[in-house]
């Protein structure tokens, strides 16, 4: 794919976003790279758009270095050399640090691939900063990623300049597409730059702050760096944290408040709960664990306000558990009792809760937002009576109900109560017995027919029911 003819306007936001001295820059041959400076040879040409056209023809390959002394953006170059999935796994780790600790949005997080096995991403300031600052920056994100600087490197300094993107990598013949930082799926255009706008440097100042002791600790939790991707969490380890943390009621192990609030914001979301909700549920594991499990002088102001950010960036970019669309496994008995609660209301939210309880354990929250987000509908009473009914039936029962929560009760100045907690007391399948694969698309009464012939659906429903919903017309 060759450049457009016309092709102004990238060279133009390349000047404006990447080069601060064209005096001194690189080129990369088929074997090496090498340093051209101005300041060593007056015969040196300085970098000029005639030279970054022919990066973009890829006819030549060039970088940049800083200001000696100043960036106006920095790379993380992630290179695990031969191994592509683990350049992968760390640049979607970076991205996922970037955006849940640093409160970098997605749409100011360019990454493109440096045209052998690695990543450069890319975060452009709105003013230069001194180097100094950026690095610290750099320093904290890939402490709290779990990386160090041999495999996420620092670019560009005065001394170690990065490769401009969107040229071809000499060695290789690859070109270096900026790619989806969501997917990492290559955006072939060479206009990507061209709406690209620097974010503020402020967000780079914040995240320039030495460490607390606390934050120490938890970056030193392997779990930190281990639960997120830029969309979802990997099921296997965080399903089954936010399944041991709330069968606990409190943290599991010490200095990791920062690791659980991620674990079940992201997991609040994937069950549907309100995020002022998943505000309280965590901060109610929060203040049930003993204080020693924090770090010294940490207090629950802090833990809410920290619970608030991470809720609302879980929310805000939809960050979900990677089992939400993996299939599970309904049983012709399980559907049965379903069927046999109560009204078709009832019902559905029975089968809600029935997948619910196989993707997250048999006990659960739920709160009546929540359900009425569920079923898509805006009564409470018919949320209560349902759940009243539910219970009468045997199909789930309270584990908790009406707990006041006294420290937010006091803080909010009346009574507040905890989101109720449920249990599932659907019978176990027998061996062997009759089942379907479903996903979240399945709806109840496609279960049931799949599970259930006509007949059977009429022993356990009445016949308005039957005739409005589940008879095939």
């Amino acid at each position: 794919m060759k450049p457009p003819k016309n092709n102004s306007q990238t060279i133009e936001k390349l000047n404006e976003l990447y080069v601060t001295t064209r005096r001194k820059y690189l080129v990369q041959t088929e074997s090496t790279y090498f340093t051209n400076s101005r300041n060593k040879s007056a015969n040196v040409w300085t970098l000029n758009d005639g030279m970054l056209a022919r990066h973009l023809e890829g006819l030549n390959t060039y970088g940049v270095f800083n200001a000696n002394g100043t960036n106006k953006f920095i790379t993380f170059d992630v290179d695990f050399e031969d191994d592509t999935q683990a350049a992968k796994r760390a640049t979607m780790e970076i991205i996922a640090t970037l955006i849940m600790r640093y409160n970098i949005t997605i749409e100011d997080i360019h990454v493109s691939v440096s045209g052998s096995k690695g990543y450069h991403i890319d975060l452009f300031f709105d003013e230069a900063l001194p180097v100094e600052k950026v690095e610290k920056f750099y320093n904290n994100v890939i402490k709290d990623a779990g990386y160090s600087s041999d495999k996420v490197e620092f670019r560009p300094t005065w001394t170690q300049g990065v490769k401009l993107p969107l040229g071809i990598h000499q060695r290789t013949g690859s070109r270096c597409w900026f790619v989806n930082p969501r997917t990492l799926e290559p955006i072939k255009s060479f206009y990507y730059l061209n709406e690209v706008k620097p974010l503020p440097a402020a967000l780079i100042k914040d995240g320039a702050v030495e460490l607390t002791d606390e934050q120490e600790a938890e970056f030193r939790e392997i779990e930190a760096r281990t639960d997120t991707t830029i969309t979802a969490v990997d099921a296997s380890d965080a399903l089954q944290r936010s399944a041991e943390i709330l069968k606990a009621g409190r943290l599991v192990a010490s200095n990791t408040r920062h690791s659980t609030t991620v674990k079940l914001a992201i997991f609040f979301n994937s069950q549907g709960f309100e995020q002022d909700e998943a505000v309280e549920a965590i901060m109610d594991v929060l203040l049930n664990t003993p204080r020693e499990y924090f770090s010294k002088g940490s207090k629950p102001e802090f833990w809410r306000k920290e619970a608030e950010r991470i809720v609302n960036l879980a929310f805000d970019r939809d960050y979900k558990l990677g089992n939400m669309d993996r299939p599970i496994t309904i049983y012709r008995s399980e559907i049965i009792e379903v069927l046999n609660v109560g009204t078709f209301r009832q019902k559905q939210l029975a089968y809600a809760m029935l997948i619910t309880s196989k993707r997250y354990g048999k006990v659960f929250y739920l709160t009546i937002k929540s359900a009425k987000k569920m079923l898509g509908i805006k009564s409470n009473e018919t949320i209560q009576s349902g759940i009243k009914k539910l219970i009468e039936k045997g199909f789930i029962e309270y584990t908790r109900k009406n707990e006041v929560d006294i420290a937010r009760s006091r803080e909010v100045g009346h009574k507040f109560y905890k989101p109720n907690k449920y249990r599932l007391l659907v019978s176990e399948p027998a061996e062997g017995e009759q089942s379907v694969e479903v996903t979240a698309k399945h709806s109840l009464v496609e279960v049931a027919r799949l599970l259930l012939d006509e007949n059977e659906i009429k022993q356990h429903v009445n016949r308005r029911e039957f005739t409005n919903r589940f008879k095939v017309s």
